[in-house]
């Protein structure tokens, strides 16, 4: 019990590190102000970019507080990406991208969107090289579109998909593959695709994977974690969706994932 004790008071006296020296930047695009939490390590091995999932609408404040997401799997997560050595930028929305009820419809597939991404990427890029674009649930569809549309910079060295939604399921909802085009091609560089077993949404299965893979015809590495239900809606942050009980293997699983492919020698 003392040795579990020990163990979560190193982890929230690092999180909390890190939420100390948390900054707000703001990354331009298209004449827009990208609002971004940014948070540095002394000595990084690369960058991470976390796109949240649902509408994507953080509204963060400039002094850092957020409008919606804190709970958002890889939003959350933050500060650990941070402490395993990564530049991590969690992004907003551009506020072009935003309306009064909320945001622009299908904004997660428009060019300037794309571009936003890419915008993002280049500035990471100038702080710390590799650059991974780290994305859940929804997030899939905006990564897909990115890079349907990037190239040279502002395209990332590799990509990290968690629960995503990544090909049809036969219900009108938004898919990586749609986003893309359908163009299997802009998809190939280094993939990694984590689901979880009980994930129970009906858009991020496990079982649609293999599919995935077929259509992709590349490299994707998958895997699968397992361990609680959690609760609330099969598709909210705090079911297995959101690999509640989970996160530190998740997060090794994925860090451990970007060191191994040598990505700076790229």
């Amino acid at each position: 019990m003392r040795t579990i004790c020990l163990a979560a008071c190193v982890a929230i006296a690092a999180t909390s590190a890190f939420a100390q020296s948390e900054t707000v930047t703001e990354v331009k695009s298209r004449g827009q102000s990208i609002r971004a939490l940014l948070l540095k390590p002394a000595n990084p091995i690369g960058s991470v970019i976390l796109l949240a999932g649902g509408h994507g609408k953080l509204d963060i404040a400039p002094d850092g507080g957020l409008g919606w997401g804190k709970g958002n799997q890889l939003v959350r997560s933050r500060a650990a990406y941070a402490a395993a050595g990564f530049v991590t930028l969690v992004p907003d929305i551009a506020p072009d991208l935003k309306t009064a009820a909320g945001v622009v419809n299908r904004y997660r597939f428009s060019p300037p969107h794309a571009r936003d991404l890419g915008a993002l990427v280049q500035h990471m890029r100038g702080i710390k090289a590799p650059v991974i674009l780290v994305a859940t649930s929804r997030g899939a569809v905006s990564a897909g579109n990115m890079l349907g549309h990037a190239s040279g910079a502002s395209r990332p060295d590799a990509m990290v998909l968690t629960a995503p939604m990544l090909v049809s399921v036969g219900k009108p909802a938004p898919h990586f593959q749609m986003a893309i085009g359908n163009n299997a091609a802009r998809a190939q560089l280094p993939l990694l695709v984590v689901g979880h077993k009980k994930d129970a949404c009906l858009y991020t299965l496990v079982s649609t994977f293999d599919r995935f893979k077929a259509w992709h015809g590349g490299k994707v590495d998958v895997v699968v974690l397992d361990g609680p239900v959690g609760t609330g809606e099969p598709c909210e942050a705090r079911s297995a969706h959101g690999f509640v009980g989970v996160e530190d293997e998740l997060l090794t699983t994925i860090t451990k994932w970007i060191k191994e492919r040598n990505l700076a020698a790229r």
